[in-house]
């Protein structure tokens, strides 16, 4: 008799504790197909700059607009293009893990470059842009695609980039 309860219970512990490990996100995304720069939406947002920071801060954006869930994992191909010619590369700093985006959800990318802080004219290693960005999904081989460039009020604008580096911080889902 007293065996089994201590089955049940035992039992219950492993229902348990497969029920948490099936809703481990990065093990569920494993079943699903990686994110395609073809089913993504991409935008850039400059963001306000900081009194007295040599340094500006931008927002690179994705939804999925695919008709399933897929995984975005890794960092994504972006260059933004100063004016006709030269280019500045995004470059992602630290690890990543792998962001699980159903059909209409959303992952961000925090930029962090240097601007010329309002000195006119710019010094040599600043260009300036024409807005025109480029971005593709992680290990996608096709070609970008664009990614208008907004303020954080939806305006048209550039970016003022100093050297060939955009930092990008690890992708993570966006909030609601």
């Amino acid at each position: 008799m007293r065996k089994r309860p201590l089955t049940v219970a035992a039992l219950a512990v492993l229902a348990l504790s497969g029920g948490l490990v099936a809703c481990d996100e990065p093990r569920m995304d494993a079943l699903h197909a990686k994110c395609t720069t073809e089913d993504l939406k991409w935008k850039v947002t400059v963001l306000k700059k900081k009194a007295r920071s040599t340094h500006r801060e931008g927002r690179l954006s994705a939804v999925n607009t695919g008709s399933g869930r897929c995984v975005f994992g890794g960092y994504p191909a972006f260059r933004v293009y100063l004016g006709k010619g030269p280019f500045a590369n995004g470059v992602g700093q630290g690890r990543t893990r792998p962001v699980g985006l159903p059909s209409g959800g959303r992952v961000v990318i925090d930029l962090h470059y240097r601007d010329p802080a309002g000195r006119r004219p710019a010094p040599d290693d600043c260009r300036i842009t024409n807005g025109h960005a480029v971005a593709a999904a992680p290990r996608d081989t096709g070609d970008g695609a664009m990614a208008p460039i907004r303020d954080e009020k939806g305006r048209e604008t550039g970016m003022d980039v100093c050297g060939d580096v955009i930092r990008m911080a690890p992708p993570r889902a966006a909030a609601g």
